[in-house]
């Protein structure tokens, strides 16, 4: 595989397009979580939403002042997919969270108030994005595609001292929280659909950087664990 170039950190990253497809993945998920809803009045929702639009903010200061090249690749110019399991995990990945959403939207009702289950799970969700900036924070080469890029080397500061694919362990923890949060038990199908997606993509991805990205096997030696510490 040949190694993608990787851009320069003191480029100034595209701000406008970045800033509009920020604001289009808020605006589809605002649509699959209310067109299918009678009303407007689901505070979950409006949460959920609020949620996301204020992580994909922070996530674009951060990264513009942190790491601009990421910044650049993750929402800019991100290269393609290499591997056909990535591609096919593109499109499988987006139709379920799709479903997701739409079961969620239609199942949560009536609207009702904040319980101690969906509440708990609000907080989970909080802490899986905590987790995914925290790890967009510790490794530059995180764009977001299963390829090389030149010069890359492994992560293993931050949240990758502990576990191989942190943000993959982030993105499970806030599928699989996500039915609990807007009160629809129908939605536990796509979101466990989804984490064994997450789960085979990250087998597959460790097995690409073992076999290609210098000095992963040795980390691998040092970090043996690649979602949740003691376990896988």
């Amino acid at each position: 595989m040949k190694p993608e170039p990787f851009p320069n950190e003191e480029a100034r990253p595209p701000y406008p397009r970045i800033v509009l497809r920020a604001a289009v993945r808020v605006f589809f998920l605002g649509l699959l979580l209310f067109l299918p809803a009678p009303g407007a009045g689901w505070p979950a929702g409006w949460l959920y939403l609020g949620l996301y639009a204020a992580w994909s903010v922070l996530n674009i200061v951060l990264l513009a002042r942190r790491s601009p090249g990421l910044l650049s690749l993750r929402e800019g110019r991100r290269p393609a997919a290499s591997e056909p399991w990535d591609k096919a995990f593109m499109f499988l990945g987006g139709f379920l969270l799709a479903c997701l959403l739409l079961a969620c939207s239609v199942e949560a009702l009536p609207r009702s108030g904040f319980t101690l289950v969906s509440s708990a799970a609000f907080l989970l969700i909080c802490a899986g994005y905590a987790l995914f900036t925290w790890a967009l924070l510790s490794n530059r080469f995180a764009i977001g595609a299963a390829t090389l890029q030149a010069g890359q080397v492994p992560a293993d500061k931050g949240p990758y001292a502990a576990v191989r694919h942190p943000i993959y362990l982030a993105a499970i923890v806030v599928f699989i929280c996500t039915p609990a949060a807007l009160g629809s038990p129908g939605g536990f199908v796509p979101a466990a659909l989804l984490a064994v997606l997450v789960l085979a993509r990250t087998a597959l991805e460790d097995r690409l950087l073992l076999r290609s990205l210098p000095g992963y096997g040795e980390y691998a030696g040092r970090v043996p664990y690649r979602l949740l510490p003691g376990v896988w």
